[in-house]
């Protein structure tokens, strides 16, 4: 999925003002009294009426040039507040499609590995149990039940230290199984094929996909600010729980659209490519396909 992935730090640059300039003037706002207040008065607004009423008395608070540059500060550091939640948005993609072979991941995809593990014994102890009741209402709930929390973890054995890797993973599995194809050499190409009425709606889960991983980016920024003002940990925690909902939600679309495009759409991309498919896509014919897509080298009797 690291093409796919690709994808998802893709920006409108009409919308750069709505999604970073914008939150960066809230956040350079926060930081200002984060400075003023501290932890000490960290609910009181006395000191921060008396820093403002100082500022606005200043000889240079009247003038049109110190106003003009204290606007153009403001609105430099509200962009680089912005750029570093960009940044923050980048590290949690590069997460994202991690491997989980890293040493600094490996314990979080062992730990991920071992819960799935578990929760897989509990789908076919309930299966056992369900068989041998002959279908009993009360058995049938567990294995729903058990097999919900399986998937919850991974809809197939989890390999990545996050769930939003394993999710995205799963697709390139499940492809790879089904249809033999390589999701990673098939999706650029398979993007040229899709009709104009279902690449919007990729996009937007790719839109989705990136805002909630630039919110984890601002909830970070946030949880640095609370070092000097405890109230910022309440927003930093707020964001990052939103963060985590949303980006469960986005990447399970995403994910979702991915695999319907391929199964919907597959055919006509081996089409394009020559391959002789007068029906269902099935795996000899991904195969064949990969073998283009990959650009293998099937005639070894040249030199």
């Amino acid at each position: 999925m690291s093409v796919v992935l690709a994808e998802l730090g893709r920006q409108v640059a009409g919308r750069w003002a709505a999604v970073l300039l914008l939150p960066g003037a809230f956040y350079i706002c926060a930081a200002v009294v984060a400075a003023v207040l501290g932890h000490g008065h960290a609910l009181d607004p006395g000191p921060l009426r008396t820093w403002l009423d100082a500022v606005a008395a200043a000889p240079a608070g009247g003038r049109a040039g110190s106003v003009l540059i204290a606007a153009v500060a403001f609105t430099a550091a509200s962009a680089a507040a912005g750029m570093a939640a960009a940044g923050g948005e980048l590290l949690v993609e590069r997460l994202w499609s991690a491997s989980g072979r890293e040493p600094l991941l490996r314990r979080f995809t062992a730990a991920r590995r071992r819960r799935w593990e578990r929760a897989e014994a509990e789908v076919r102890a309930a299966l056992a149990e369900f068989a041998a009741s002959g279908g009993a209402p009360a058995a049938a709930e567990r294995l729903r039940t058990a097999i919900a929390r399986r998937d919850a973890v991974c809809t197939v054995p989890a390999d990545r230290p996050t769930w939003a890797g394993d999710r995205l993973n799963a697709v390139d599995q499940r492809i790879h199984d089904r249809y033999r194809l390589d999701l990673s050499a098939a999706w650029p190409r398979l993007w040229l094929v899709l009709p104009e009425t279902v690449r919007p709606e990729l996009v937007a889960a790719q839109t989705a996909c990136a805002s909630a991983a630039r919110l984890v980016g601002w909830g970070l920024l946030y949880l640095l600010l609370a070092v000097f003002w405890w109230p910022a940990a309440l927003l930093a925690v707020a964001m990052l729980l939103a963060a985590r909902h949303r980006t469960r939600l986005a990447i399970g679309v995403y994910a979702d659209l991915v695999e319907s495009s391929v199964d919907m759409f597959g055919r006509d991309l081996v089409l394009q490519l020559g391959v002789n498919c007068p029906g269902r896509l099935t795996r000899e014919i991904g195969e064949e396909a990969n073998s283009l897509l990959r650009k293998d080298r099937t005639d070894h009797s040249g030199g």
